[in-house]
């Protein structure tokens, strides 16, 4: 794939963007301190949402500040697009408008800048009332350029409430795709592996692709599951449930037709961003561990990365080359806005490329010890005491934030 990178170690991304040692040296944070940063990527459960999954009216209003002078406000995040929705819309952010002195040359900048499924697909996203003031943008809304095969798909549900219009803000077109930027979805091998894993677990699993959630669930616990991650993320209007009842008792024809388990109708509209096998929580290390082990094989061959979830009843699986790290390096190129000039803030174990990654990693002072352990800086405030925006705060107060609009 032409967007494929090669995978840097832990260590050589230190080396190019920090040269961290256990403990910061001095002339380090000297260095850190006199930079300017121009962007803000952010992780969005345990670090800018709230215990309840919800932002901020006080977070909203300074990053709108923030924003408004010209410093850029992303997200970075392991939730899909379509599950960001109502937090891009509580946010009211303008169409991004990069000065042309720092462009590039770069014309088509309109949209809210989006790293969406833990780094396999960046987006720029619009409101469909800003639409036709975004930058560069001067085509249908529903035309916007991509550069992926990703496209809309119908429902497939059978719920009698399907004849309501969607609320789901991606769903409904209020908020619109300007362009997506990248996509690097699971490849066929790596799909069809994981699928009959999870069936010969007996785990129910989570098909991502464009907006909607393919899930075939064969018992009650399965649909438990999946209701219980639905509400976790505000997907109940995503998922399409793709089997129908196994009258015969079938299992072997009912569930592995063409080797899908299930999921013919969604391998037809196009290879998933990434799946995600729903399970017991006391289940997760034993799940993750053999997960890990029969898709990967021996450490020498990567064949995907894995990742164990948070809240701990899911595994996650993407493209070997896919993480957040690698999302936000793109979604810089595509801004023209160099790393160095980025602050990453996080909480979880799929956040450690991401801080990595960026000028400045700060670790939320929630987050997990092995990110803490490679941050440049661990938080004072945790996600529930607006730990984002009191950080960036100090950042200005120290002069460290550069604000383009007011040079």
């Amino acid at each position: 794939s032409r967007f494929q990178l090669v995978k840097r170690s832990a260590t050589t991304k230190s080396n190019m963007f920090k040269q961290r040692t256990s403990a910061m040296s001095e002339v380090d944070t000297a260095v850190q301190t006199r930079r300017k940063f121009r962007m803000v990527a952010l992780d969005l459960d345990g670090t800018l949402l709230d215990s309840n999954h919800e932002i901020s009216d006080s977070t909203c209003q300074y990053l709108r500040k923030l924003h408004d002078k010209g410093f850029i406000v992303s997200i970075a995040t392991g939730r899909s697009a379509a599950c960001t929705a109502h937090i891009i819309d509580k946010l009211n952010l303008s169409p991004l408008s990069i000065p042309a002195e720092l462009s590039s040359g770069n014309k088509n900048s309109g949209g809210f800048p989006l790293v969406c499924t833990n780094g396999a697909r960046g987006l720029r996203v619009l409101r469909k009332t800003n639409s036709e003031i975004a930058t560069g943008l001067n085509k249908a809304v529903d035309k916007a350029p991509r550069r992926s095969s990703t496209e809309p798909i119908p429902s497939l549900n059978n719920d009698e409430d399907t004849d309501l219009a969607p609320t789901n803000l991606f769903l409904n077109e209020t908020i619109i795709v300007n362009e997506e930027l990248f996509h690097s979805p699971l490849s066929s091998e790596l799909t069809f592996k994981t699928l009959a894993l999870a069936h010969k677990m007996n785990c129910v699993t989570n098909y991502y692709h464009n907006h909607n959630i393919y899930a075939v669930v064969r018992n009650g616990y399965h649909m438990e599951l999946t209701k219980r991650y639905a509400k976790l993320t505000g997907s109940e209007e995503l998922y399409r449930y793709l089997n129908v009842e196994n009258s015969t008792g079938d299992d072997a024809v009912m569930y592995n037709n063409k080797n899908v388990y299930g999921y013919q109708k969604a391998v037809e509209h196009g290879l998933p961003s990434k799946l995600l096998i729903l399970c017991d929580t006391e289940q997760l290390d034993e799940v993750t561990s053999r997960v890990r082990l029969e898709l990967n094989g021996s450490p020498s061959t990567i064949q995907a990365h894995v990742i164990r979830g948070s809240p701990p009843f899911f595994v996650e699986i993407l493209d070997p080359h896919v993480n957040k790290g690698r999302g936000l390096q793109l979604l810089c190129e595509s801004l023209s806005v160099p790393l160095e000039e980025v602050i990453a803030f996080g909480d979880g174990d799929n956040d450690l490329e991401f801080i990595q990654m960026a000028g400045r990693g700060v670790a939320m002072k929630n987050a997990r010890d092995s990110l803490k352990k490679v941050a440049d800086e661990v938080g004072e405030w945790t996600n529930h005491e607006d730990g984002v925006i009191k950080t960036l705060q100090q950042y200005e107060a120290k002069g460290m934030l550069h604000f383009p609009f007011e040079d």
